[in-house]
């Protein structure tokens, strides 16, 4: 029997060494928040490394989603090529591709995700500027029903109206069998609006990124209990956090042991079985 906790980190971004300084500022600047640290590949392995001990258990992350946003139409085959090279040459890392909303080529992008070994497709329309529930979007969530393909969303913004919660409500209302991922547990800075119009369903997930921060264990609680427990995901949001210290935030929150492991591997494990 392991020695500590397995953890499963559902939500990190990488980026290409030359390029990660630069990328680090980007976001800093677009959030106007502190960054823990540049998003490489290696430095991301590494905290893999550790065994983090908080209130006497050890845990330990053994695999990390990640994903990267084509902020213009022609890095959606240079940022899925990376992501499919840094999963295949490393079994632990699960990859999410990307599509820019001027791809017209997108059945041919999403279908050529499985040989690349990448699970599902990342969106996060902040960057890319476009609206979750917009009609020119539809074709591409269609496509994504159609290959039975998970769709990760970042939502909510303090500043811009791209991926609230009521456009994700609207997008499942007329895509009830596409199966989500709502980021920073469905809407950064708008937990209240996600709790009120999002609907539980057997295709709506949750990670907890960019969140533990910012709210207490009571909120999340509240959302485990309307949505179901099986429903949510810890993510670290790296290179934004420190998974050590979001896992530290997390586990002083204080809720029961079994709870814990379902957030932190046991969730993550059986949707990967579903998807793969």
């Amino acid at each position: 029997m392991s020695d500590f906790i397995p953890v499963i980190d559902a939500h990190c971004h990488i980026f290409p060494d030359k390029i990660a300084d630069k990328s680090k500022e980007a976001v800093r600047n677009f959030y106007e928040l502190p960054m823990y640290t540049s998003g490489t590949v290696s430095h991301l392995q590494t905290e893999r490394k550790q065994i983090i001990e908080i209130q006497n258990q050890k845990y330990q992350i053994v695999r990390q989603l990640i994903c990267s946003p084509a902020v213009v139409p022609k890095q959606t085959k240079s940022i899925n090529d990376f992501i499919s090279e840094t999963v295949n040459s490393d079994s632990a890392f699960i990859g999410f591709g990307t599509i820019h909303p001027e791809n017209e080529n997108f059945p041919e992008i999403l279908s050529g995700f499985r040989e690349k070994n990448l699970l599902g497709l990342k969106v996060h329309s902040d960057f890319q500027k476009f609206e979750i529930d917009e009609p020119k979007m539809y074709p591409v969530w269609k496509e994504a029903v159609l290959l039975d393909m998970p769709v990760l969303f970042h939502m909510g913004d303090r500043k811009l109206d791209y991926s609230h919660p009521r456009r994700l409500a609207h997008l499942l209302e007329d895509f009830p069998e596409l199966t989500v991922i709502a980021a920073h547990m469905g809407g950064y800075s708008h937990w209240k609006e996600a709790f009120a119009v999002l609907k539980p369903s057997d295709r709506l997930y949750f990670d907890i990124s960019s969140t533990l921060q910012m709210i207490d264990g009571s909120l999340l609680l509240k959302f485990i209990r309307k949505f179901g427990e099986e429903h949510f995901f810890f993510g670290s949001d790296f290179p934004m956090w420190s998974p050590a210290k979001e896992l530290e935030t997390l586990i002083r929150f204080g809720y029961p042991e079994t709870l814990l492991y379902k957030l932190l591997f046991e969730n993550y494990t059986n949707f990967l079985k579903e998807i793969s």
